[in-house]
């Protein structure tokens, strides 16, 4: 990584999609069992039978997880391609973007394939094979400096061993291969990458135009079911594509654009923050901070609750305390700030305006109100980051997520194509899981276990510079 690089990296967007990467690998491997409360699963489905339900309203803290990813990816659009852009490139950026689609697709597709709970071979086999596919990673995703023959050479060899262990397991142990079985999430990821980044190109230098796309996309969501339309013949455009891309998946817009607004605004005052904090600025964004955090907690509650009314006093509440707080603040951070709640209060007052759309908040299938309140929760969530970022830099726990996002596609499969396969090689892993049945409270040992390991080996790649890029 180069100096210019370094200096303009912020490190709060890192640990917000560190947190989110974090939330995802809990919600993977915490025990599902009716003794503990609803909050600690996904809102649609929790205890006591763990069905999804679709018409169960509200939302969790497992529920802001993806967002949260989705927000943080649009904010480092202006870190990635403003310089490119800057220097009108457009080549370039149009390369950029289709390659990190299509590596994402086969991310996608190779994690849905060789996770080892997906492979019908024996224990040893599938562990091993989960393996191959973790290194095969290391040599598809990273740069590697040197020759072209060496770089690109490594990323084919790399591809190669996915498309062997593919073609081994399909072709002669039998498990049927299908490109349409992916990893939704990477799936979606990948649609934003592409998608998301032109648009930001579109509308790099005019926040309203991107306003405006967020609008035409709202009226294509709203008119999409009307028979003959041209709206639902965009919506429904060629099935045999869904493998890889569906327009559907382009509603997550509305929470990766409003995330780019973010890292417009932090790229436009990236200098302010070269100095120190004054001493009346960092006790500002310790209150703004918490603040913030409140804000975001007590919405969830409100919303998994449904006490809606109360969720509607509340936010007003907020509004006037972040106004009288901030109205004759003059510091240029705290300007910045301000900015900041402005768009997080806007965006969740949009979102709570539609909550009542289709009986309520839901992630799945994520209703109008969700993508602009978590968007909107997000705002205000990454000042809580900046504050914990700024002044708790030194912190283990605060460095070590702030490396698991920036090495987030590592943080993301480790769990599953080397800790799980390593502790099952080890004989670990079945006892880890006897804990769980024997009772959920000792199953939450393995939860621990997993989360320290994933945030261990990604932040050791990260501190030897083994970066995965798309």
């Amino acid at each position: 990584m180069n100096t210019s690089q370094k200096k303009y990296r912020n490190l709060s967007i890192d640990l917000l999609r560190g947190l989110a990467i974090v939330g995802m690998v809990i919600a993977a491997v915490i025990p599902w069992t009716a003794e503990f409360p609803g909050w600690m699963y996904h809102a649609q489905v929790g205890p006591p039978d763990f069905k999804f339900n679709p018409d169960r309203p509200g939302i969790t803290w497992v529920d802001l997880v993806f967002p949260f990813f989705l927000f943080s990816m649009g904010a480092a659009f202006p870190f990635a391609l403003k310089k490119s852009l800057e220097a009108r490139q457009y080549a370039s950026i149009t390369k950029i973007v289709l390659r990190r689609g299509l590596l994402l697709l086969v991310f996608s597709i190779a994690l849905a394939y060789l996770t080892p709970d997906n492979l019908t071979g024996n224990n040893i086999v599938n562990y091993l094979s989960a393996l191959a596919a973790f290194g095969a990673f290391f040599l598809l995703f990273m740069r590697f400096e040197g020759t072209a023959f060496k770089k690109y050479g490594l990323q084919i060899l790399g591809f190669l061993i996915l498309i062997a262990l593919s073609y081994y397991h399909s072709e002669v142990l039998g498990n049927t291969f299908h490109k349409e079985k992916s990893n939704i999430i990477i799936l979606v990821l990948a649609n934003m990458a592409v998608f998301g980044t032109l648009l930001w190109v579109l509308s790099a230098n005019s926040i309203y135009l991107r306003i405006a796309i967020l609008v035409c996309f709202m009226g294509v969501w709203f008119s999409k079911d009307i028979a003959g339309s041209w709206t639902s013949a965009i919506w429904n455009f060629h099935p045999k594509l869904h493998w890889f891309y569906n327009f559907a998946y382009l509603k997550y817009l509305c929470i990766v654009l409003p995330g780019s607004i973010l890292g417009d605004l932090i790229w436009k005052n990236r200098e302010i923050f070269q100095r120190e904090f004054t001493s009346s600025e960092r006790k500002a964004t310790l209150i703004l901070g918490t603040l913030s955090f409140l804000f975001v907690a007590f919405h969830v509650l409100c919303l998994y609750e449904r006490w809606i009314t109360v969720d509607l006093v509340g936010h007003v509440v907020f509004g006037i305390l972040f106004y009288y707080f901030l109205k004759d603040k003059k510091e240029d951070k705290i300007v910045f700030y301000k900015q900041l709640i402005f768009c997080g209060f806007i965006f969740s007052t949009v979102g709570l305006f539609f909550e009542p759309i289709d009986g309520g908040i839901k992630k799945d299938p994520s209703s109008f109100s969700y993508w602009f309140i978590t968007s909107g929760l997000a705002f205000l969530f990454y000042l809580t980051c900046d504050y914990l970022v700024t002044f708790c830099k030194n912190n283990i726990v605060i460095k070590s997520l702030v490396r698991c996002g920036q090495n987030p596609m590592i943080a993301y499969s480790v769990s599953a194509f080397f800790i799980t396969p390593v502790l099952g090689l080890l004989r670990i892993l079945p006892w880890l899981d006897q804990l769980a049945v024997s009772s959920p409270y000792l199953g939450l040992i393995k939860t621990t276990v997993f989360i320290i390991l994933m945030i261990a080996i990604t932040s050791y790649c990260t501190k030897k510079q083994w970066f995965w890029r798309s």
